[in-house]
This record gives C-alpha cells, sequence and structure tokens, in this order.
C-alpha cells in the first residue's frame, strides 16, 4: 500500500463504531483505503472535501488491519457508495477478504502524508456524493512509511472531540467572538442580483477562488424579510443601531451593533427566534433600555454565497443584496458584502488569518464585478448610514416618534 503523494489524501472506510465507541483495531478487522485527490495548495490542508461524484479511477486497497489479507483494484469515484450504502464493488471486496458486514462500513478519516508521518482528519458530514473531514492533530503522527500508522492515532483523537464531531455543526465556533468582521461594495441601484450572484457561485464552485470550497451542506442561501431598524444614541457605549428581522408572526432576529462610525470590524450581538408581543418601540425603550430613534422601514432581499477556506478552516460569505424602503421603494440601496461567517474546527482558530482571507476575498470580488462593468463602491457604508443619509434628504419619511416617550 504506497502513501499518498503530495496533494492527495488517504479515506478509511470502516465500522462506523469507531466513531462512537474508539477502541484498537483487530489484527482481522477489514478496512479499505481510497486514495482521493485534493486541491494543491500550500501547506497542511485544514479542511478535506473529498468528492464521490465523478468517473475518475480511485486506487483503493481492501484489507485486514494487519495486511495479511487485501484487495487491490482501481474503482471510480462514484461507484465508491450507492447512497449511503457501500458501492457493490467495494461490498464484494470485504466479501474477498471476509469477516465483515459491509452494512456498517463509512468513510469515517482521512489523512494526508508529511515527512514526519500523517495528518489526521475526522469525517463531519457525509453525502453520497462527497464527505467534509477537518484536521484533529496540529501536528503529524504515525510513521510515514507505514500507510495504517495513522489510525490508532485518528480514532483516538476523534474519540476525545466526539461530542463536537459527531453533531451537527458541533464543530462550529467564532473567531473574534462579539465581532462583525466585513467589507462592503455598494452597486448602482438598478443592478440586477441573480445573475450576480449565479456568477459568484459558480466561479466559487470552480475553484476560482483559490483555497476556497462551497460551504459544505449549504452553498446558497435565499432570504427576503421585512427589517425595522432603530438608531440607537445610547446609554455610552450602546451607541450603534438594533435591527429586527421579521421571520414569521410574533418572531424576530433581533440584531444589536455597538459603533461610532462605519469600520471593518464592529461589535454585533444576534439573538435568534425572539417573541415580541408589544410595539417594537416600547421594547427598545422598556426591555433593552436603549435611547433610539425609529428609521424607515425597509425590505431587504439576500442572494447568500457561503464557502470555507480549506487551509484554515474559516467560513465566509459573499452576499448581494437590495434594500428598499416600504414608505418609497425608489430609495434602494444595492451592495456585495464580504463577511467572516464562522469556523469548523476543534484545533485552535488561527485568528489573524481571518483579516488576510477577509482582504483577498474582497480583493476577488472587486474583479469579478469590474468584469461585470459595475461601478462599485468599496468601503464599510452600512445600512443606518444609507438611512441617516434617506432622512436626511427627506426628513418627512421618518416614523412618528412615540409620544408616550420620555
Amino acid at each position: 500500500m504506497t502513501p499518498p503523494a503530495v496533494g492527495q489524501a488517504l479515506l478509511l472506510i470502516a465500522n462506523a463504531d469507531l466513531l462512537h465507541h474508539p477502541r484498537e483495531l483487530g489484527r482481522d478487522e477489514p478496512i479499505t483505503a481510497v486514495t482521493v485527490p485534493t486541491p494543491p495548495q500550500p501547506g497542511t490542508p485544514h479542511t478535506i472535501i473529498a468528492s464521490f461524484s465523478d468517473d475518475r479511477l480511485l486506487p483503493v486497497i481492501t484489507r485486514t488491519y494487519d495486511g495479511t489479507r487485501q484487495h487491490t483494484q482501481q474503482i471510480p469515484a462514484d461507484a465508491l457508495l450507492t447512497g449511503l450504502h457501500l458501492g457493490r464493488t467495494l461490498t464484494d471486496a470485504l466479501a474477498t477478504i471476509g469477516g465483515a458486514d459491509p452494512r456498517g462500513h463509512t468513510p469515517l478519516f482521512c489523512a494526508t502524508a508529511h515527512p514526519d508521518g500523517w495528518h489526521t482528519y475526522s469525517r463531519v458530514h457525509l453525502r453520497p456524493d462527497a464527505g467534509c473531514f477537518i484536521r484533529t492533530a496540529p501536528t503529524p503522527t504515525g510513521d510515514p512509511a507505514d500507510p495504517v500508522s495513522w489510525i490508532a492515532d485518528a480514532v483516538a483523537r476523534h474519540g476525545a472531540h466526539a461530542a463536537q464531531l459527531n453533531s451537527l455543526d458541533g464543530a462550529i465556533s467564532q473567531a473574534h467572538l462579539g465581532k462583525e468582521i466585513e467589507t462592503k461594495f455598494t452597486l448602482p441601484r438598478d443592478t440586477s442580483l441573480w445573475p450576480l450572484a449565479v456568477d459568484l457561485h459558480d466561479r466559487v464552485a470552480n475553484g476560482a477562488l483559490r483555497e476556497m470550497a462551497p460551504r459544505f451542506r449549504d452553498p446558497l442561501e435565499t432570504w427576503d424579510f421585512a427589517n425595522t431598524l432603530f438608531e440607537v444614541h445610547g446609554p455610552g457605549p450602546q451607541r450603534g443601531y438594533v435591527s429586527f428581522l421579521y421571520t414569521q408572526p410574533g418572531l424576530y432576529q433581533v440584531k444589536r451593533k455597538n459603533y461610532d462610525t462605519d469600520a471593518l470590524v464592529r461589535h454585533e450581538h444576534v439573538d435568534i427566534d425572539v417573541t415580541i408581543t408589544v410595539p417594537l418601540d416600547s421594547y427598545v425603550r422598556d426591555t433593552l433600555g436603549l435611547l433610539a430613534r425609529p428609521m424607515p422601514g425597509f425590505r431587504r432581499m439576500r442572494y447568500d454565497i457561503k464557502f470555507e477556506s480549506l487551509r484554515t478552516g474559516h467560513h465566509y460569505g459573499i452576499f448581494v443584496d437590495r434594500c428598499a424602503l416600504y414608505a418609497d421603494p425608489t430609495e434602494t440601496l444595492v451592495q456585495v458584502e464580504v463577511e467572516y461567517l464562522r469556523s469548523r474546527s476543534v484545533l485552535p482558530l488561527d485568528e489573524p488569518a481571518v483579516f488576510t482571507e477577509v482582504e483577498r476575498i474582497t480583493d476577488w470580488v472587486a474583479g469579478v464585478l469590474a468584469e461585470h462593468a459595475l461601478p462599485a463602491q468599496p468601503g464599510y457604508y452600512s445600512k443606518l448610514s444609507f438611512l441617516r443619509d434617506v432622512v436626511a434628504r427627506r426628513p418627512h419619511l421618518l416614523p412618528p416618534v412615540d409620544k408616550d416617550a420620555p
């Protein structure tokens, strides 16, 4: 069994119980190792997304753990699985070496070769067409000349983080907690959003954004919601705004941003599914305790292109959106935003890399907008600044102030 070359990974298919009950593998225990390609990149990847959706022939070895019985072949990637079951070719290979019920076998771990050993990865998501694996060890392990020497360490490390790795989004964490990191491009208000969103999505999906891949599970989202925003004057550090995103009757997403001027980094706090049964101005005054004035309500329609850094595990979004005032829909703000979202990792996060990657993504988006011949104003122009500018020109668009307010 030959170790994978640079730019390749070993995918281990074995009994799913290893994810939940770490143990030593028996000498006669059957395993399958598949050499899968990964995008070329400098350094060791944090995330491996193994595709099972094309007809590329992949080297496969099905063997006992001690190697006394083995079967070698090449299998098309799209034949590895049938749905979430092993494909017929792998099932037959397990029967050839004997001793396994193929119904219990599934992709579990990956490893990449290193001069000092192996980098290990655990599965966090699986689809019939692909699997997503994240790194579990900060340094290589095992003997680089032994292509199964990493398995015991991979199983043990998975067990140490099982609560995160085995649960949906359990490995999701946040760099720069409590802060929003975002750049913006302001576009002409008649910009057509969907063609631009599709082009950005397709470019990311085709690998045009180096070291990035579509976010596993949700690479494209659409949103359309009513937004009520209050400009907050105090007390003290609470300055900024509080925004209410109407989701369904009686439920809101409440977003608070504290800042004095538009900037790359702003303090942000978001509460999901908040039940509010009183007028919003009363809620802002009496429940949140804020000194604020209501701004014109608007409708926000948005396409989110989401992707993840294979190098760092950080996740980002390019948001193509339009905000139009209900009081006068000709007052419209169209923007493309680049934002750090979250990270997927059980290892310490590389927080400085967030700024480096946001800058690189922003430069890339600027190039795409130039190709579309779209005049784009880069910066940090916020929704609050837009509303301030509108009411400065047209103060009659301000909602009426609650006369009972102190």
